[in-house]
């Protein structure tokens, strides 16, 4: 089961890789896509290749993602949310008992060495 789930992780990470990839190159007039070689994608696929190629490509690999993401939650099993485990109730403290003759008042004594 460890090794399915860690073929899934390393399946995912290089989709969104590839997503984040596809995102940025998609062309437009302001857009990421210039700064990192849009233009020569239009150049590639032609002018409306691109945009088609690369909008149906993002499109599978999101669909993808969501399946990746969905089978490794099936797999890892219902778990308990980490809000749940940060809400337990606090721990029961015992109460402190009063004795006489071992209470403070709060006063500090001290003493002050006298200069000559």
């Amino acid at each position: 089961m460890q090794l399915l789930y860690g073929i899934l992780i390393g399946i995912e990470v290089l989709v969104s890789i590839v997503m984040i990839i596809a995102i940025l190159l998609q062309p437009s007039d302001q857009g990421l896509g210039m700064a990192f070689g849009g233009a020569g994608t239009q150049a590639l696929f032609g002018g409306r290749g691109a945009t088609n190629f690369l909008s149906k490509l993002t499109g599978v690999l999101a669909a993808i993602f969501f399946v990746l993401s969905i089978s490794i939650s099936l797999i890892t099993g219902p778990s308990k949310s980490v809000v749940d485990k940060v809400a337990q109730p606090p721990a029961q403290h015992q109460p402190v008992s009063k004795t006489s003759g071992s209470s403070t008042t709060g006063k500090v004594k001290t003493t002050q060495k006298k200069s000559k």
